[in-house]
């Protein structure tokens, strides 16, 4: 059979041009199996739309490594828009409710980070959720009975048609992506397909962004615990060292103490009798250093601060 684009000779069973991918009909068929060119563009541009909303996704995702809201945005707009919906709702689920973290589209809702819905299977959002699959009601304001709830926050808004999908971690069910219609127009099963890509997406970029910070706070754990490791072989190797003068020890046990807590300066007194002194500071300078100095010593009775510790020191 002849291509009738490129003119490219192909066996007679051929649907599709070998050479340039062309539908192939014959004259007399009328199969409604055999696209049109137009229908092949019309696919073609769609898939190419759909890996440049899943690039553009990954790209967010990358960039931002310590925020998911920028992902969790960018889900939303693509699935609105791909799936040709009016809009589109994150929900993470916290206790027993779903929160609004994001959405996009014209239809109301309520404010993002402050809307919340029961996890309850009278919504969808709360169905999909507790029995982690994915739920499409055509017409919620018809679902007084399943969905009563749903259809009560339907009629506030203003949709009907719905189409929600789990957010599932390792098997569990942290939230959903829904797409909503304010006319009564149920969603394809490739556009079903669709929103499901997109919420394991989501996933990832909340994944991602626990991770992230989960690493940040073992690295500052253990930052810490290195310079408090250091700080203590330093303070170590002065005492192996001062083995007749207490003052280098006191001297580098403040400054330690004063790096590592971060403080502005530190001071460390000691117990003589019913008074305490001075025994190190950190201040150098002849204006502050005779300053704190001039405070000691005082009694251990007495209202200042290095008293009270002592007193109150099992």
């Amino acid at each position: 059979m002849k291509c009738p684009r490129c003119q490219q000779d192909n066996p007679s069973e051929a649907k599709f041009c070998l050479e340039c991918g062309t539908p192939l009909t014959r004259a007399d068929s009328d199969d409604p199996q055999l696209g049109s060119y137009t229908d092949l563009r019309r696919a073609l541009s769609e898939a190419v739309d759909q890996q440049t909303a899943t690039s553009g996704i990954l790209q967010v995702i990358s960039d931002s490594p310590s925020d998911v809201q920028p992902v969790l945005d960018t889900v939303v707009a693509h699935a609105s828009r791909l799936c040709s919906a009016r809009d589109a709702q994150i929900f993470r689920r916290e206790g027993e409710q779903l929160r609004l973290v994001a959405h996009y589209g014209p239809i109301p809702t309520g404010p993002v980070g402050e809307f919340t819905m029961p996890l309850s299977r009278g919504t969808i959002n709360g169905r999909a959720v507790l029995e982690q699959r994915r739920l499409q009601v055509s017409d919620l304001r018809a679902e007084s009975t399943e969905y009563p709830e749903g259809q009560a926050i339907s009629l506030k808004f203003g949709h009907r048609t719905v189409l929600t999908v789990p957010l599932l971690r390792h098997g569990v069910a942290i939230g959903t992506l829904s797409v909503r219609r304010a006319e009564v127009r149920p969603f394809t099963d490739a556009q079903a397909r669709l929103l499901q890509t997109f919420a394991d997406q989501a996933v990832i970029a909340i994944e991602n962004v626990r991770l992230f910070t989960e690493l940040q706070t073992s690295n500052r754990e253990l930052a810490a615990a290195l310079d408090t490791q250091t700080a203590t072989s330093d303070i170590l190797r002065v005492i192996s060292r001062s083995q007749t003068d207490v003052q280098p020890v006191f001297d580098a046990i403040v400054a330690s103490a004063a790096r590592l807590l971060r403080g502005y300066f530190g001071a460390l007194a000691r117990l003589v009798g019913d008074r305490i002194e001075l025994a190190a500071t950190t201040f150098t300078t002849s204006t502050e250093d005779p300053a704190v100095r001039a405070a000691f010593p005082y009694s251990v009775h007495s209202e200042g601060t290095h008293a009270q510790a002592i007193r109150q020191a099992p």
